[in-house]
């Protein structure tokens, strides 16, 4: 257990330190010491998060060191204008709210309100300065989440309440097999008041101690004799999330919300999902594994009505076709790691992300573009989509790539 909680720990810096660390590369450490004073040097710009506001007819786009600006694309290429005034935050997240409006949030667990000229302070969501790590907004409300369990909403875009995600329901999963032997869950932190385990022994009830053992806060059941295949064990409980013996503490990284459904993804791999405000909670693609599973890393997610899609660490992409319920592996399509997603106005998955990472989903197959030809020596995170119906990905080191008519180029970009 000891080796599992230190790579969720390697996992969970990687992503709380999204920006700062991983992707901003041009920053320098501030000293733990004088964190009250901004030393670093801005070398590159790094376009961290974006998306299209019609009142500003470009992208707004936002990032490291108080980057906020408006991204206009022109025939010679793009042409950046920083907004004034602006404050020193590393921002994390940007999302549209109206179309003169975006929500911003930064490294600090801080949430502004920008109206195309002031940049607002509306909220600061953590206690322990985690970050915020993505904000969704639809039908006039909005969520942000991020790290140790950090989820928020507003209605108004202004005043922010905090969400405490106690328990999730767990539906029934079935144990493959009998054997003697390990079955673990993906989650720890089992409610034992709530656990029903329903399994027979040469067609008799299996005897708990006896047969089967139970261990609610690693999150595993222990076959001690073999077990009845037919029926096969089954087993059905809440849990609170978060790794076992620290209940809540988990990086959640991507929220999707349609105005309804709310759906998490984040740490260990789990998919929460909520259709009442965020009251109850349900746990999505659950797997049981022998052995302490290896889950992806959930970084970044989008939806259209019902279909959506998480990609994550290592290349992985998981989609759903019915609003979240049950979720399919897709064929990854690379082997680093996919910091964004966004759809075509045809419905095709477009990816961004690590080491230049930009590919298109062609039925079956992924369309990668040619990392040499485009020059890309940085890493992509944001796809936006443009009223031409072309797509704008955008990343570090000022980065811009243009998708139209199936064919990705590079779009220059200048500094007013």
């Amino acid at each position: 257990m000891i080796k599992d909680r230190n790579s969720h720990a390697l996992s969970r810096a990687v992503g709380s330190m999204f920006v700062v660390a991983s992707l901003g590369s041009s920053a320098n450490v501030i000293a733990a010491e004088d964190a009250q004073v901004d030393h670093r040097a801005q070398l590159v710009v790094d376009f961290v998060d974006g998306a299209y506001l019609p009142s500003e007819e470009g992208i707004v786009v936002a990032g490291t060191h108080g980057l906020l600006g408006l991204l206009k694309m022109t025939a010679e290429g793009a042409e950046l204008t920083r907004y004034p005034n602006v404050p020193t935050e590393d921002f994390t997240a940007l999302e549209k709210w109206s179309d003169n409006e975006v929500l911003l949030g930064s490294s600090s667990g801080k949430v502004f309100l920008f109206d195309g000229k002031t940049v607002t302070e509306v909220g600061s969501l953590s206690e322990y300065n985690e970050p915020v790590l993505d904000i969704a907004a639809a039908n006039g409300k909005a969520w942000a989440v991020g790290g140790r369990g950090m989820l928020a909403r507003t209605s108004d875009g202004k005043a922010w309440e905090n969400v405490t995600i106690e328990e999730v329901t767990q539906p029934q999963l079935t144990i493959p097999a009998g054997d003697p032997g390990d079955w673990y869950f993906g989650v720890s932190n089992l409610n034992m008041d709530t656990v029903e385990f329903a399994g027979t022994v040469n067609g008799k009830p299996a005897v708990v101690d006896t047969d089967y053992a139970l261990y609610p806060d690693e999150g595993f059941v222990q076959f001690i004799n073999t077990l009845d295949s037919a029926p096969a064990p089954t087993i059905s409980f809440k849990f609170a999330p978060g790794p076992a013996f620290r209940a809540g503490d988990v990086s959640w990284n991507v929220v999707l919300f349609d105005g309804t459904n709310l759906t998490l993804g984040g740490e260990f791999g789990m998919v929460l999902q909520s259709s009442d405000d965020a009251k109850t909670w349900v746990r999505r693609d659950a797997l049981v594994t022998p052995k302490e599973p290896e889950p992806p890393y959930w970084i970044a997610g989008v939806q259209d009505g019902n279909n959506l899609y998480l990609t994550g660490a290592a290349g992985v992409v998981r989609a759903s076709h019915d609003g979240g319920v049950t979720w399919a592996q897709m064929a990854p399509p690379s082997t680093e790691g996919v910091f964004g997603v966004t759809l075509t106005a045809e419905g095709k998955p477009v990816v961004a992300g690590a080491v230049g990472l930009v590919g298109v989903l062609e039925g079956e197959k992924w369309n990668v573009a040619d990392r040499s030809e485009l020059q890309l020596l940085s890493w992509l995170r944001t796809a936006v989509k443009m009223p031409d119906g072309s797509m704008v990905l955008l990343g570090g080191r000022s980065t811009t790539i243009m998708l139209k008519d199936g064919k990705f180029s590079r779009v220059a970009v200048s500094q007013k």
